[in-house]
């Protein structure tokens, strides 16, 4: 196989993954599977970058989105006390409501993206750590601390909105 026919039979498996896994997420009936389904959703776009050359970006989906995001989402899960809501079901039983909503905003989506053509000088792949990292290191140096500390403080909140008396 050529690689020209390797790439959208990859492209169209990893956005049929991407939908069916984000579809899990929205109709699973326990969280804790909603986050693993939500994990895989995002290791699929991690390929979804790869496809596109942008593999520090993959690899930043990957760490971020994959680990930790999901690991979070799935310590506050666990431990949070669950209880019976009589408010829980509230949103799943509006399906056919939520079914036409994303059925309208999904045609302007496709509209547009049908509209675009292949470019005709595509940019060589890869090579996109430098200047990410120089970006990073020298121009957006304070936004990018500012963002670990108010991770680190949104995490030690979290320890401490969770702790056990």
């Amino acid at each position: 196989m050529s690689l020209d026919l390797i790439e959208p039979i990859l492209f169209g498996l990893l956005a049929l993954a991407i939908v069916g896994a984000g579809l899990g997420v929205v109709l699973a009936g326990r969280i804790t599977t909603s986050a693993l389904l939500m994990a895989f959703t995002f290791l699929n776009m991690a390929g979804m970058f790869v496809l596109l050359g942008a593999e520090t970006i993959a690899a930043f989906q990957i760490l971020i989105y994959v680990g930790a995001i999901t690991v979070l989402i799935l310590y506050g899960v666990m431990f949070t006390p669950q209880g019976p809501r009589a408010y829980g079901l509230f949103f799943q039983k509006q399906t056919t409501v939520g079914a036409v909503i994303a059925a309208l905003a999904a045609l302007p989506v496709m509209a547009v993206a049908f509209a675009f053509r292949d470019a005709g000088n595509v940019p060589p792949r890869g090579g996109d750590l430098v200047p990410l990292a120089s970006s990073i290191f020298t121009d957006f140096a304070f936004p990018f601390e500012a963002a670990s500390v108010l991770l680190l403080a949104a995490m030690i909140g979290a320890i401490v909105l969770v702790k056990r008396e």
